[in-house]
C-alpha cells in the first residue's frame, strides 16, 4: 500500500474536513459509552473533551490540515495501517517500540483476548471513521484500535458490511509522541 498518495485506490478522497467536525464525529462514537467513561473519570479528567484532548494536544491537532477519506477495502488496508502510540500498546503490543503495523500484533494476546475488540467485532457498527496521522510515509491511528484491531482479525467467512472512513492530516513533527491516553 503507497502510502503517501494513496494512488493504489485504497483510500478515496472525500473532501477537507475541519478538527471540530472530526471531534464532534468521534464524541458521537464512543463519549457515551460506560466503558469509556469510566475510563476518563478513574484518571482524573471531568469529561470525555478533556481526556482525549489531554492526550492530543502536542500535536495541535486544530492546526493541521485534515482530510475524509473512505477506505474502499478495509479488511484488507486496515491491518497495513500502525497503531497508536499509547503507553499501554507501547508496553503490551509493540514491544517497546512506538508503534508497529497492526497485522503484526494482533496474533498477540493483548488483542485476542481484548474483551473490547472481541465485543466490536461481534456487534461492529455500520458507519465508523477512524483519525490518523500521516507521519514518515505511514498512518499511524490516533483513534480507533479497538475497531481497527476487530478488523484486522475479521473472519473473512463473514461477510463485513459497514462504511469504513478515517480523517487523516500529516504529522511533520520529527518524531511520535507517547499518548498519554492511557495513564
Amino acid at each position: 500500500m503507497t502510502h503517501t498518495n494513496f494512488t493504489d485506490g485504497s483510500l478515496q478522497r472525500l473532501r477537507r474536513i475541519s478538527w471540530e467536525e472530526v471531534m464532534s464525529i468521534w464524541k458521537d462514537g464512543e463519549a457515551w459509552q460506560d466503558s469509556w467513561k469510566q475510563h476518563w473519570e478513574e484518571r482524573g479528567f471531568g469529561s470525555w473533551e478533556d481526556w482525549r484532548m489531554h492526550y492530543l494536544q502536542p500535536y495541535h491537532p486544530e492546526t493541521l490540515e485534515w482530510s475524509l477519506y473512505r477506505i474502499t477495502d478495509p479488511l484488507a488496508t486496515v491491518p497495513d495501517f500502525f497503531g497508536a502510540p499509547s503507553r499501554n500498546w507501547i508496553e503490551k503490543a509493540y514491544g517497546g517500540e512506538m508503534t508497529k503495523r497492526l497485522r503484526d500484533v494482533v496474533q498477540l494476546p493483548f488483542v485476542t483476548e481484548n474483551a473490547k475488540i472481541n465485543a466490536v467485532r461481534g456487534h461492529f457498527p455500520n458507519k465508523v471513521m477512524l483519525v490518523a496521522f500521516l507521519h514518515e510515509k505511514r498512518i499511524i491511528l490516533i483513534e480507533g484500535m479497538h475497531r481497527s484491531c476487530a478488523m484486522a482479525t475479521w473472519d473473512p467467512a463473514v461477510p463485513f458490511q459497514s462504511e469504513v472512513t478515517i480523517a487523516i492530516a500529516r504529522w511533520e513533527g520529527s518524531e511520535l509522541l507517547i499518548s498519554n491516553r492511557n495513564q
